[in-house]
């Protein structure tokens, strides 16, 4: 058992841990690369389409809004909708993940979202539509909720960004692709119905490969532990409260200053991306929607450039530097009126998105022990959702109120609280989990 964790300052404080909370030496683990890159794929992949069937809704928001006959405004308000079960499934299957492990959280995960995203494939009813987009975003949440700290456990500390951001947002940013290849070709042909019902049919062969690979080793020792000691004191040892552990506090503020601006840049943008093509540049949809999925192509290499930067110089360096282009590109791409400057400055603001999700993504998976990371980074990316919430809505009607530049060039002050976070934390590149944990 650990002997103590690790204080913001870099001590070491004395503690006593209750059974499984603290983990083994990472050097006793020997976890096999090939077992650790498995569940990278098998995570990246349920994120992936988990972005196919989040984003297949924003990509074909003029379309829905046609079809349905509402508004914009109405679009976003559907967006905030799933957003509240992104934010309610976030908490949920982190604190899940802890309880029943994180293999078996993340088939709960996929088959919900998956089966609800295909089943609005086939409603007619707008509020029917809305309800089962709400069902979606809690199932989708559990794949990042719970797909990156079961990676940061399984992956050696010289490359962990790269396997828990890299790999995993690159293969979001694939779903991206995918989703938009089907919106070209699958919604000209047979209508928007079918991209959402086919959303169920990857969801059960990402099911069933994640019924392959091995629950983290971390997670089986924490809870062997557990075991032992109710074999050996006869007792259960209550569950450890997150918050009343030294420095918690501190470091979920710190995940939220990260993680707010990721979710509403994200969602602020991301939904309206192509309508902001159609409203300012004249673009047709199905234009706009190409021009998107070329972004995401920029956005899933751009995702191993700031994990390798945080491999190779630091957490915090590689976070602040992504912030500040963040920045740059939102303000040329939001006023430019010159397309081919917008396509350039706009095709890196989206690329970024995946440099910064990936670095911060893997930075909050190193911050609690293995019997509370789950919880620990449910609750800091939970907390940045809860304020998503209102993200789509929002910028909807700015655009409707105010056209497409003022929403989009006022995202760029968020990366700006992305700044102050990494400031404030630890830095926890190319440590093992133990060292860093609390």
């Amino acid at each position: 058992m650990s002997q103590g964790v690790m204080a913001e300052g870099g001590g070491r404080r004395p503690s006593i841990i209750p059974p499984g909370t603290a983990d083994p030496k990472s050097s006793q683990l020997n976890i096999p690369f090939r077992d650790a890159f498995l569940v990278a794929l098998a995570a990246g992949l349920g994120y992936g389409f988990d972005a196919y069937a989040v984003n297949i809704f924003g990509m074909l928001g003029p379309t829905l809004a046609h079809d349905l006959n509402v508004t914009v405004k109405t679009i976003g308000l559907i967006g905030s909708i799933f957003l509240v079960g992104y934010t309610i499934g976030t908490v949920g299957f982190g604190y899940l993940a802890d309880r029943i492990g994180r293999r078996d959280a993340l088939g709960w995960s996929i088959i919900l979202y998956g089966l609800t995203t295909a089943l609005g494939g086939i409603s007619t009813n707008l509020y029917i539509f809305t309800g089962l987009r709400f069902l979606t975003g809690i199932g989708g949440a559990g794949e990042l909720a719970v797909g990156a700290p079961y990676t940061a456990e399984m992956w050696p500390k010289r490359v962990r960004a790269l396997g828990t951001g890299g790999v995993m947002f690159s293969l979001y940013s694939a779903g991206y692709i995918f989703a938009a290849i089907c919106a070209l070709f699958i919604v000209p042909r047979f209508g928007w119905q079918w991209t959402f019902g086919f959303a169920i049919v990857p969801a059960i062969l990402v099911f069933a490969f994640r019924r392959l690979i091995q629950e983290s080793v971390r997670y089986k020792q924490a809870q062997a532990e557990i075991q032992q000691h109710i074999k050996d004191e006869g007792y259960v040892h209550p569950r450890v409260n997150i918050f009343s552990i030294p420095g918690a506090w501190r470091r979920i503020i710190i995940g939220w200053l990260l993680y707010i601006p990721n979710a509403c840049g994200y969602w602020g943008i991301t939904v309206f991306l192509t309508t902001f093509m159609v409203r300012k540049f004249h673009t047709s949809p199905t234009d706009a929607i190409f021009y998107a999925m070329m972004f995401y192509v920029v956005q899933f290499f751009l995702s191993y450039v700031g994990t390798g930067l945080s491999d190779l110089i630091g957490r915090r360096p590689s976070g602040i530097l992504g912030a500040v282009i963040m920045i740059g590109c939102t303000i040329v791409a939001s006023l430019t009126g010159n397309f081919t400057i917008f396509l350039v400055f706009g095709s890196i603001m989206i690329g970024m998105l995946g440099w910064l999700w990936g670095n911060s993504d893997t930075y909050m998976s190193e911050f609690f022990r293995t019997s509370l990371r789950g919880t620990g980074f449910g609750i800091m990316v939970g907390g940045g959702r809860v304020a998503s919430i209102f993200a789509p809505y929002l910028v909807g009607w700015g655009i409707a109120v105010f056209g497409p530049t003022i929403p989009f060039l006022a995202t760029s002050v968020l990366w700006i609280s992305t700044i102050i976070g990494y400031l404030l934390g630890p830095e926890t590149a190319n440590r093992e989990l133990e060292e860093v944990q609390l």
